[in-house]
C-alpha cells in the first residue's frame, strides 16, 4: 500500500461542537432513521437472511439421510412349480399375490471427491458475500443522508446570510428615506438601496425553494420530517483515518469472490474422483424375502455404492477455467486497490487545501466585517456613496457564505474520507 508523506495526524477534521435545538435531530440520529426506513436495506437483509439459511441446509445436507418408507403390490399372478410325490403331483406357489413392505433406512456418502465439502463452504462464502452486500447499503444510505442533511444546512445557511444582508439593507433604506424627506439624501441614493433591498428579497425566494427540495430529499431518504440543526459555526479538530483498505465493502467482496473461486476449483477437481456411499436399511413386511411362506417377517440390508464418471476431460476444463478465473480476479483486486488508494489520497489533497482555503476565508470574513462598518459609519457621515454601502453589504454576505459553506464543505469531505479509508460506519466521526 502506498503512503502519503505528511502524516495523517497533521490533517485535522473541522466539526461543530454546538448544542442541538430542543426537538432537532442529530446527524447520527438522521443517519440511524435513514438506515432503518431505506428499502435497499431491508432487500439486502432479506437476502442475508436467505443465504444464512442456505448455508445451513447446506450443512445438514452432507449429514446421514434417514428415510422411512412403505410399498403394497399385488400381482395377479405369480409363478408356480409342480412336484411329484410318487404317482401324486402337487401345484406349489413361488411367489405371493400380495406384497408389503415397511422400511427405515439410512445412507451417508462419506467420500465424493470433497464435492460435498466445497457444497458447504460455497454456501457460507455465499452468507458471507451478502453480509458484506448490507454492509455496503448502509454506507451507501449513510453518505446519502450526509450529504442531504449538509445540503438542508447550507440552504439553511443561505437564508441566514441573506436575511441578515436584507435586514443591514432595509435599515440603511429606512435611515435614507429619513434623510431624504430631510433634504439630506437624494432620490437616486433612496432607489439604489431599494434595487439592493428588493434583490436580496429576489435571492431569498430561491433560497427558499432550495431548503424545501433538501428538507424532501431527507424526508424520502428518512421518511421521517427532519428538524436540521443550525449549520455549524465553532471547529474542533479530529484526525483524519489512516487507508485501511482490508475494511471496505470492494475489497472484502473481492477477498470473498477469489475463496468462491477457489472452491469453484475444488469442486471441479472432486468430478475427477469416483463417490462412495453407504447404504443400510430395515425391512418389516410380508412374505419379505422368503417367497413360499405367507407371514410377515424382518430382515435388513446394508452395501456400498461406487460411482465414477469420465466426460472425455470436460472436468479438467473447468479445472483450467476456475485457475483462469482467479488469475483474472487477482488482477482486479491490484486494480481495485490501487483506484482506492487514489481516492483516499486525492480527498485527503482536497481536505488540507480546504483546511487552508478556510483560513483565507475566515481572514476575508473578518475583513469584510471591518469594512461594513467603516463604510456604514462613513455613509452615516456622508462620507460614503450608497454604491459603497451596497457593494461593501454585498461583499459580507459573500465572505460569510463562503466561510461558512466551506465549513459544511470540508465536514462532508470527512464523512467522505471516512467512507474511503475502510472505517466501519459506527466509528465515523459522526458516530462520536
Amino acid at each position: 500500500m502506498r503512503t502519503r508523506g505528511a502524516p495523517l495526524g497533521a490533517l485535522t477534521l473541522i466539526l461543530f461542537a454546538t448544542a442541538l435545538p430542543l426537538g432537532a435531530q442529530s446527524l447520527k440520529e438522521t443517519i440511524d432513521l435513514a438506515l432503518a426506513h431505506d428499502a435497499s436495506i431491508a432487500s439486502a437483509e432479506r437476502g442475508l437472511e436467505a443465504a444464512r439459511l442456505e448455508a445451513t441446509a447446506a450443512a445438514r445436507a452432507a449429514l446421514p439421510t434417514l428415510s422411512l418408507g412403505g410399498s403394497y403390490q399385488y400381482d395377479t399372478s405369480v409363478p408356480t412349480a409342480t412336484i411329484s410325490i410318487g404317482a401324486k403331483s402337487q401345484s406349489l406357489s413361488l411367489g405371493q399375490n400380495n406384497n408389503v413392505d415397511l422400511n427405515a433406512g439410512v445412507k451417508w456418502t462419506p467420500f465424493t471427491g470433497f464435492a460435498q465439502e466445497a457444497g458447504v463452504e460455497l454456501a457460507r462464502l455465499q452468507a458471507l458475500l451478502a453480509d458484506n452486500s448490507v454492509d455496503s447499503a448502509h454506507t451507501e444510505v449513510a453518505l446519502s443522508t450526509i450529504t442531504a442533511f449538509r445540503q438542508v444546512q447550507a440552504a439553511m445557511l443561505q437564508i441566514e446570510t441573506l436575511t441578515s444582508a436584507a435586514g443591514r439593507a432595509q435599515l440603511q433604506l429606512d435611515q435614507t428615506q429619513s434623510l431624504e424627506r430631510q433634504g439630506m439624501a437624494t432620490k437616486v441614493d433612496v432607489l439604489s438601496l431599494s434595487i439592493a433591498r428588493l434583490d436580496y428579497d429576489q435571492k431569498l425566494i430561491e433560497a427558499k425553494v432550495g431548503l424545501a427540495d433538501a428538507h424532501e430529499r431527507l424526508k424520502s431518504l428518512t421518511g421521517k420530517e427532519i428538524e436540521v440543526p443550525a449549520p455549524p459555526e465553532e471547529e474542533m479538530k479530529v484526525e483524519l483515518p489512516p487507508l485501511r483498505a482490508e475494511g471496505l465493502s470492494q475489497i472484502k467482496a473481492l477477498a470473498i469472490q477469489g475463496d468462491i473461486l477457489e472452491t469453484n476449483r475444488t469442486l471441479a477437481r472432486s468430478k475427477l474422483y469416483p463417490t462412495v456411499a453407504l447404504t443400510g436399511a430395515f425391512h418389516y413386511g410380508m412374505p419379505g424375502l422368503d417367497q413360499t411362506e405367507e407371514q410377515w417377517m424382518a430382515y435388513g440390508t446394508a452395501g456400498v455404492l461406487v460411482t465414477w464418471a469420465y466426460d472425455w476431460g470436460g472436468d479438467s476444463l473447468k479445472v483450467q477455467a476456475a485457475e483462469r478465473d482467479l488469475e483474472r480476479l487477482a488482477s482486479d483486486s491490484t486494480s481495485a486497490r490501487e483506484g482506492i488508494e487514489l481516492d483516499y489520497d486525492s480527498a485527503v489533497r482536497d481536505y488540507g487545501a480546504a483546511g487552508e482555503a478556510l483560513k483565507v476565508l475566515r481572514a476575508s470574513l473578518d475583513l469584510a466585517r471591518d469594512k461594513m462598518g467603516i463604510v456604514k459609519s462613513q455613509y452615516e457621515q456622508g462620507l460614503a456613496s450608497t454604491t459603497d454601502f451596497n457593494d461593501a453589504n454585498l461583499q459580507l454576505t459573500r465572505a460569510e457564505l463562503d466561510y461558512r459553506t466551506q465549513l459544511l464543505s470540508m465536514m462532508l469531505k470527512a464523512s467522505q474520507i471516512d467512507a474511503l479509508s475502510g472505517k466501519s460506519l459506527d466509528q465515523w466521526s459522526v458516530a462520536q
